[in-house]
Order: C-alpha cells, then structure tokens, then sequence
C-alpha cells in the first residue's frame, strides 16, 4: 500500500498557472505575439524575460540586426514590434527601419523602446508610424502596458513627454505659414506675399512650432505629408 508523504522542505513546488485556458467557460485571450530587436544582447534578453513572465505576451521573435527581424516578419505572425532607435554600426538607421517596417507591414505595432534624450524628435517618430516610445530609464513594467496599448491603436509617450497637437490644431494662419515654409520661403519672404509685417508672421510660425512640439525648419520638412493641406 503506498502512503502519501510530503515533499521535502528544500523540493521546487510548481507555481500555478497565471491565467486558466479558459475563462467563464470561453476562451482565454490570445496572447500578443512579440518581436524584439535590440543589438545590446543583455538588454534584448533582460527585456524577453521579464516579458515572457507575463501570460499577455508571447515572444516569437528576437534579433540583433534589423535583418533578420524583416525576414521573420515575413513568415511569422507578429502584433507588437519592440524595437532600439539606435542599432550597431553598419545597420539601419530609424529613420531608414521605421518607414522599410510601416511601408512592409501595415498592420504591425511599432514601439520603441531606447534611451531617449531631450534632443529626441518625438513627432518625428510618431510621423513616421511609431504607435509609442518607452524610456530605458522607465520601470520595466510601464514597457508592460505600453504594449498593451501599442496593440489597441492607442499613442503612448513617457510619462515627462507630451503629445504633440495635430497639424489640425493649427490656426488657418499658422497652417498657411508653414505651408509656405515648405515651398522654401523665408519669415520675410512669407511677410512680403501675405502683406504682414515679419514680426506677425514670426509670431505664427513659433506659434505652429510650439504646438506641433517642433525646433525648426528641418523637422518642419520631416513632417511634410502630415502638414499637407487637407
């Protein structure tokens, strides 16, 4: 006859599971399918094993090089792509990834997770067709939720940036300024054909910069189709 004994104080006990495989009697939800890339090994790592802890996630792709995280894209299903902005030396650059990934693969969520700095062009990214960024400085949880909210459609910034207004936002003024910034005219040459004085028309264009979150007439020419009259 066999008696039950119990484990031993040092034996591993089995954790129970975090979701059931079903809830309420329906199906448990999906988890979201994952790529990371990051070249920074400890990083990539780091982050897909604090990842792979949660029930939400699923990781199905890692890599170093931009590369091979396009040719697994092309294979594999993928929600959320979480991706450095600044990759080794020899790969592609953001603002080279960012429009190659949106152009190839519409329906995936892009969100970077780096070290930003206060010279990093926020509208520029999100232009581009990033769904959110999420600091390096950040508690890794908060890299977490932005995934979930990448994966709903929804815009998610760090907690000490904003959102920039939309080219929408802007004053019939305003807008007409920056249109003709783009048609590659100076403050003055934009006072002379609209009969202002250059001080009003200066006044407009920081306005429409301010608002936009932009510094000057560069990243005015990055957001061009995005500023193109309605």
């Amino acid at each position: 006859m066999l008696v039950a004994t119990a484990a031993p104080e040092w034996a591993p006990r089995l954790r129970a599971p975090i979701a059931s495989p079903r809830m309420n009697g329906l199906p448990a939800p999906r988890p979201l399918r994952l790529a990371l890339l990051d070249d920074h090994e400890i990083a990539r790592r780091g982050t897909a094993l604090h990842l792979s802890r949660d029930a939400r996630f699923s990781i199905v792709a890692s890599h170093a090089h931009s590369d091979d995280l396009i040719n697994d894209l092309g294979r594999i299903d993928v929600d959320v792509a979480i991706i450095d902005l600044t990759l080794a030396c020899g790969d592609r650059s953001s603002t080279e990834l960012i429009p190659l990934l949106r152009g190839n693969f519409p329906h995936l969520a892009l969100l970077a997770f780096a070290t930003l700095s206060p010279n990093t062009n926020i509208p520029h990214l999100l232009a581009a067709g990033i769904r959110g960024l999420v600091s390096k400085a950040e508690p890794l949880p908060m890299l977490s939720e932005a995934i979930v909210q990448a994966s709903r459609g929804q815009t998610r910034l760090p907690p000490d940036r904003t959102q920039p207004a939309s080219s929408n936002d802007l004053s019939r003024n305003e807008r007409e300024v920056l249109q003709l910034v783009l048609e590659g005219l100076t403050v003055s040459e934009i006072a002379l054909r609209r009969h202002r004085s250059v001080k009003t028309i200066s006044t407009q264009k920081v306005a429409a910069l301010r608002k936009l979150g932009l510094r000057n007439d560069a990243e005015i020419y990055a957001m061009r189709r995005q500023l193109a009259a309605p």
